[in-house]
């Protein structure tokens, strides 16, 4: 099966530039930190920055991703800086690999999956009971537009469906939303103009002065939870084997 999306394929060549996406990826990392090494699998790896910025804290990491040319990315970018990090072509559901990791992170990954509830429970197989499962999605079905199409997206999420879609088999420790600044480019680019995000020219080092603001505006949001945004983020430990989830009717009815 091709997973070859060019839209994707570029916008991991600009990653580097991302300031949004590298903010979001310090969010996740501060969740892991003071919890010494831990084997960590990378699950949607793209290109490896995330991986990258995992195996330089001393984690041992494990990246995946279906998508040959992305895994190729990612290989060349670790080259032999992270000798400790490892990539796999393989999807989620595919992965054979050892498992009982320590945490896995899995970042914009869910959206592109049809059948987003297996694929989290095939993540949370993975993690040793009392790891940790951290997810970025992106947030708001109302923002869905061009930039999601182009890219693949079945849906958008909430903080409350992405709790909801973890609950059985984890439990929540945080959830938040991150991106608010952005909201109106999302608006403006994927609705009203019908264009992808202009990641570089507006969210890379170029030193011009919307992006030096940009910096500066997501440096806060990284601090102040803010109650929109256009990612939600997620940090959930894995329950033990013999430990029930409460069901979602009861909890409904509750």
């Amino acid at each position: 099966m091709n997973t070859f999306n060019r839209a994707q394929y570029d916008d991991f060549l600009v990653k580097s530039e991302d300031v949004y996406a590298h903010t979001k990826y310090q969010i996740l990392l501060e969740w892991l930190r003071g919890r010494g090494r831990l084997k960590v699998l990378n699950a949607g790896c793209g290109s490896g920055e995330l991986s990258l910025l995992l195996a330089a804290e001393g984690h041992t990491v494990v990246g995946i991703d279906p998508e040959p040319e992305y895994i190729q990315l990612a290989r060349s970018r670790a080259a032999k800086n992270f000798p400790d990090s490892t990539f796999t072509v393989s999807s989620i559901e595919g992965y054979r690999g050892p498992g009982n990791f320590d945490a896995v992170v899995s970042t914009d990954v869910l959206e592109h999956i049809e059948d987003d509830h297996a694929a989290f429970n095939r993540l949370a197989s993975l993690v040793r009971p009392g790891g940790l499962l951290l997810i970025a999605v992106p947030a708001g079905q109302w923002l869905f537009g061009y930039h999601d199409e182009q890219l693949g997206h079945f849906r958008r999420y909430s903080a409350a469906t992405l709790r909801q879609l973890v609950s059985d088999t984890c439990r929540v420790q945080r959830v938040r939303y991150f991106g608010c600044t952005l909201i109106p480019v999302c608006l403006m680019y994927s609705q009203l103009l019908r264009k992808s995000y202009p990641v570089a020219q507006v969210g890379g080092g170029n030193g011009s002065l919307v992006s030096r603001i940009l910096h500066r505006l997501l440096a806060i949001e990284r601090r102040i939870h803010l109650p929109l945004g256009t990612s939600v983020l997620l940090c959930a430990e894995r329950r033990a084997a013999d430990e029930q989830a409460v069901p979602h009717s009861r909890r409904r009815a509750g």
